[in-house]
């Protein structure tokens, strides 16, 4: 076997010379021609390019764009450092074709100032192209139809595009490459937008308008940001799109918009329609951090909210063949939270159906209530304002752990709205108060409360020591188990009821119980010689009854007791008069009328003074009462000679 020896390996060819100097000369010359170049044209643009030829172009570009006829009072400037740019002043552009007719403003926009920058190259080979837009002081009007279209343009490549934009697989838009056009980014400087709107009558204004966007081509996403003054207040709003062109032309399209002001922070993302304006599915989250304050802003009405300060919704939106659904649905106001489903559909009225379920933690029903009484700018209605039930119909289920009405607290509250046929309806099916039940039914007069109501309440076996405590009241009064009815109305708004406002019936029934703060054995001890005596006098102790009903009328600010009785084992009562609700004073007439005992053996009316009926008138003011007997004759005594 014979061995090789190992092979020496070639040293490594290397070129000689001083290239790397050699390739530093090379590029400084680069430079140099190259900026020489650059300077050179910047210096000898003026005598190439023609400033007619750029101003006629870009005249052409903006008219062509917006399909309408433009007018140049200024003089244009142009400016070649650091790179081309041409200013054009005072623009006016108006309504070309059938829309500039009478009853239209001709007018579609008026800006101060234009400005783009443009390739050198392009210009001086009489094609200039151009990009990067600047409006200063540009006014701009549309007009929206009823139909809730906005004329964005008339007839040029942007009204095109938007006519034969198509919606791609991946969210996106698509348009033949003949309609397709770049457009770059533009910016605007304080800026107005005014919107005339058909369908409620109403000019919207805009302005302070501070904004960038980018969107290269018109095939793309669009993408800005921009500062304005909405209603007088500082706003500041973020936008995107993959499918702008589709927006525009009232189709259903993806979008993110952002929103902030001083009373309210928006947000939406998903599908969308600009044209009617509407949702159809994505993400809705909106806080009010100052509720009178975005009601103020917005013209809107909801009175008895006073108390209202802060408000929030976010959902989950999609859409459905026949239905818009609110999954995930969160509300909150001031302290109050829910959560729920709701869906919209079509109502038989026509009008939107908001139908499904919220379950609140704690709900404060009168809040809950004179929220239905949200009322806006309507140019259509005869007062200038439309509510909510005219525009949605309502059919929800409530329920509640801890519920708020006045001074009562109900528990485990199972509750419906129905808003429907020009009725609104308020039911508690269910609830528990003061360790009894309650259910009510609430009817608003002329399709809502803010015209007045009428409520049915039922509270059954209901610990009346906790209602009084809830009242405030004091001094004599019945403790037990009761049950209470009511049926009363108003010809107010419910939340601006007063005492004086409300009529109607009342039945109370207690018993087993007692009234505190009277003592009988008192009571007539100082009848027997007194024309009248405070209550405290009598003094200390309780009135044990088997039994207690009141029967009596509301109105004019008082309870009005046409038929009151009281059982026990040894009287009977009966009592007629006047409650006023303020419990400021009351005028009662009273019997009390003993009942034989088996210790009661004497019958001679002269004698037995302790089974003699007592008639009482009581007056004064609550809690001090006064006690005013009312003497009746001794009955005639016939003896025997």
């Amino acid at each position: 076997m014979t061995v090789k020896p190992p092979q020496k390996r070639s040293a490594p060819h290397f070129v000689k010379g001083p290239l790397g100097p050699r390739l530093l000369r090379i590029a400084l010359v680069v430079a140099v021609v190259s900026l020489g170049a650059f300077v050179a044209s910047r210096i000898a643009a003026p005598y190439i390019v023609s400033s007619s030829l750029v101003r006629g172009s870009i005249e052409k570009v903006v008219g062509r764009w917006s399909g309408h006829d433009v007018q140049i009072a200024g003089t244009p400037e142009l400016q070649f450092w650091p790179q081309p740019k041409i200013t054009l002043a005072h623009l006016t552009l108006t309504r070309a074709g059938p829309h500039s007719g009478a009853g239209k403003n001709s007018i579609v926009a008026q800006i101060d100032q234009l400005s783009a920058t443009f390739g050198l190259l392009n210009a001086v080979m009489g094609h200039p192209v151009f990009d990067d837009f600047t409006l200063t002081g540009a006014t701009v009007h549309l007009h929206r139809d009823r139909e809730g279209h906005i004329d964005w343009s008339n007839g040029g490549p942007l009204a095109k595009a938007i006519a034969h934009v198509t919606e791609t697989a991946d969210g996106g838009q698509s348009l033949a490459q003949e309609d397709d056009g770049t457009i770059g980014s533009f910016s605007i400087e304080n800026g107005r937008l005014d919107i005339a709107d058909d369908a409620s009558g109403r000019k919207f204004v805009i302005e302070g308008i501070f904004s960038q966007v980018t969107w290269p081509k018109m095939s793309s996403a669009i993408k800005g940001s921009a500062n304005m003054v909405i209603g007088g207040m500082a706003t500041q709003v973020n936008f995107s799109s993959a499918q702008p062109l589709l927006l525009m032309g009232g189709h259903m399209g993806q979008a993110s918009v952002s929103i902030t002001a001083p009373t309210v922070k928006a947000s939406f993302s998903g599908r969308t329609s600009l044209m009617p304006a509407r949702f159809a599915s994505g993400q809705i989250d909106m806080t009010m951090s100052d509720v009178a304050g975005f009601l103020a802003w917005t013209g809107a009405e909801l009175p008895g909210m006073e108390a209202l300060h802060t408000a929030s919704i976010k959902a989950t939106v999609t859409a459905e063949a026949d239905r818009v659904r609110l999954e995930d649905l969160s509300l909150s106001a001031n302290e109050t939270n829910a959560t729920g489903l709701v869906d919209i559909t079509q109502g038989k009225s026509g009008k939107p159906k908001v139908s499904g379920t919220l379950a609140f933690g704690q709900m404060d029903i009168p809040t809950f209530l004179a929220a239905f009484a949200l009322s806006a700018p309507d140019s259509q209605a005869v007062n200038g304002k439309s509510g909510l039930l005219n525009w949605l119909e309502f059919d929800l289920a409530l329920s509640a752990r801890r519920a708020s009405l006045s001074q009562f607290t109900l528990t485990d509250v199972g509750a419906s709205v129905l808003a429907t046929d020009g009725a609104m309806v308020f039911d508690i099916g269910d609830s528990t108060l003061a360790g009894g039940t309650m259910i009510g039914h609430l009817e608003g007069k002329n399709g809502g409360f803010e015209n007045g109501a009428h409520l049915d309440l039922s509270i059954t076996n209901a610990d009346l020591s906790d209602l009084e405590n809830k009242l405030g009241l004091s001094g004599p009064l019945p403790l037990g188990s009761g049950s209470l009815t009511v049926s009363v109305s108003t010809k107010r708004a419910i939340w601006r009821t007063r005492p004086e406002d409300i009529t109607g019936t009342l039945k109370l029934t207690v018993g087993p119980g007692r009234i505190t703060g009277v003592n009988m054995d008192g009571i007539r001890s100082l009848a027997g010689n007194r024309f009248f005596f405070k209550l405290e006098d009598a003094g200390k102790g309780d009135l044990p009854f088997d039994s207690l009903s009141v029967t009596a009328d509301l109105a004019d600010g008082a309870i009005n007791i046409s038929e009151g009785s009281l059982k026990s084992t040894d009287l009977t009562s009966s009592f007629t008069g006047v409650i006023p609700y303020a419990f400021k004073g009351l005028a009662l007439s009273t019997e009390i009328v003993p009942l034989p005992t088996s210790s009661s053996t004497s019958t001679d009316p002269l004698t037995s003074t302790a089974q003699k009926p007592l008639r009482f008138f009581i007056a004064g003011s609550w809690p001090n009462l006064i006690l005013s007997p009312i003497q009746t004759p001794l009955p005639q005594v016939t003896t025997t000679p």
